[in-house]
Formats: C-alpha cells, sequence, structure tokens
C-alpha cells in the first residue's frame, strides 16, 4: 500500500480506534495529519523529545528502545501495522521516554497531538478507545515485568513462540502444528525478551535437538503446539 493510493479517510474508518467517528469528522483528521515513509533504521522520536503525534503504523515494524550510557539497546516493543506509538502520552504534557525508529521500511500516518484532542473532546467512542488501547498496552507490559522477574530464559521464548500473532498462513489455532514468522531479526527478539543473542541461539538450538521446533532463518514450526507448551 503505498502513500500515493493510499486514501486516509477509509483507512481510517477500518482501524478500530477510530470505528465511532463519522465521516466528516474522519476526512477533518486526515486533512490535519501527514503521511511519512522512513527507511530502515531512520529516527521517529528520541527520549527526551516533546510527544507531538500519535503515530499510527500503516505498513512495516517500529521499534520502541531503551539506550544505555554505553550505547548499548534494550527493545522495549516491536510494533506492527495497525497498531499505534505514543498513545499514552496524550493525556499529558511528559515527553517521550523511549526511542522510536523504522525496524524495516514504514509508512506512517501522523496524527498531530492537538488534532486528536480535539476529536477526543467531541467523541466519546474515541476516548474510551484510546483508553481501551492503554489498558491493554498496561496489562502488556506487567505481564512482560512477570516474565522477566519469575521465567527462564526458556520459558520467555516458548511463550513468545507459543503466542506470537505473526503466525504464517493466518493460522489462529492453538492445538496441532503453527509456523511462526518472527517479525524482526533475532538479536531483535532477544533483546526484547531480555535474553543475549547467544542465550537465544542456545535456547532455540535446545528447542530444536528436542524436537519442539524446527529453524528455517526467521520462519519457526512448531510440530505440536501442546508438546512446546509442557516444556518449559
Amino acid at each position: 500500500m503505498g502513500s500515493r493510493r493510499l486514501n486516509v479517510p477509509s483507512y481510517l474508518s477500518h482501524q478500530p480506534l477510530f470505528k465511532g467517528m463519522n465521516e466528516s469528522e474522519l476526512v477533518n483528521m486526515a486533512d490535519a495529519s501527514q503521511l511519512r515513509r522512513l527507511g530502515r533504521g531512520e529516527a521517529i522520536f528520541q527520549a527526551g523529545e516533546a510527544c507531538e503525534a500519535l503515530y499510527l503504523v500503516v505498513e512495516g515494524l517500529v521499534k520502541l528502545y531503551a539506550r544505555g550510557t554505553q550505547g548499548q539497546e534494550k527493545v522495549i516493543e516491536v510494533v506492527a501495522a495497525g497498531e499505534c506509538v505514543s498513545e499514552a502520552l496524550m493525556f499529558s504534557d511528559v515527553a517521550h521516554s523511549v526511542n522510536a525508529c523504522a525496524l524495516t521500511d514504514v509508512l506512517l500516518l501522523v496524527i498531530p497531538k492537538s488534532v486528536l484532542l480535539q476529536a477526543i473532546n467531541g467523541n466519546g467512542e474515541l476516548a474510551i478507545g484510546l483508553i481501551t488501547r492503554l489498558s491493554r498496552r498496561f496489562t502488556r507490559m506487567v505481564k512482560d515485568i512477570e516474565a522477566l522477574t519469575l521465567q527462564s530464559g526458556v520459558e520467555r521464548v516458548v511463550d513468545y513462540l507459543l503466542q506470537s500473532p505473526v503466525v504464517e498462513g493466518g493460522q489462529d489455532t492453538v492445538e496441532g502444528d503453527i509456523t511462526v514468522s518472527l517479525p524482526a531479526s533475532k538479536g531483535t527478539i532477544a533483546s526484547l525478551l531480555s535474553v543475549t543473542p547467544e542465550h537465544f541461539s542456545r535456547i532455540l538450538h535446545e528447542l530444536q535437538a528436542n524436537g519442539l521446533i524446527a529453524v528455517n532463518r526467521r520462519q519457526i514450526h512448531i510440530p505440536d503446539v501442546q508438546r512446546l507448551a509442557c516444556y518449559s
């Protein structure tokens, strides 16, 4: 979907967050917004910068990450198409606490914060939609903290594979066999799961040696979902 062919009001109308807006509201929001295409690795914003917009990922993947004093990175989240970045800051003047960059070639719809806040004032469904998204993101963060503090590296990797939404062929089964397509490099996934790349590779080798998965680059075939679930 290229930026020249994207009908922004129509695109917004198909996004769950904006489903309660009428046609004129969608057109007004689209007119005030901007499509922004970035190449892999390009920065979207940096920690400490003021939050001035909501970023809706139309195409590609966005990486949210923290950077240490020695330049090391910790991946906080990988945001896929159809998801938003920075919605948590729409209701405050707090600056960005993390960095964001394009993990792949990315097309963003940049909705100015002032425009979104004005739309929220006149549309209760939009406000509820944002609150719902914030609640889901908070729940995911709590689960991530629990996993980091209470689970082993193997358990975190297994849970990630079993809960990954990126399943080849759009499969949604929780039984039998599935193939998971890693959305990013193994190094990025390792950082997301708070394990070193070397540890992540060892875990994959261990699972493969036990016949629980078959690895082909970013494709992870799981022949028996229940057996893998019981392993950790």
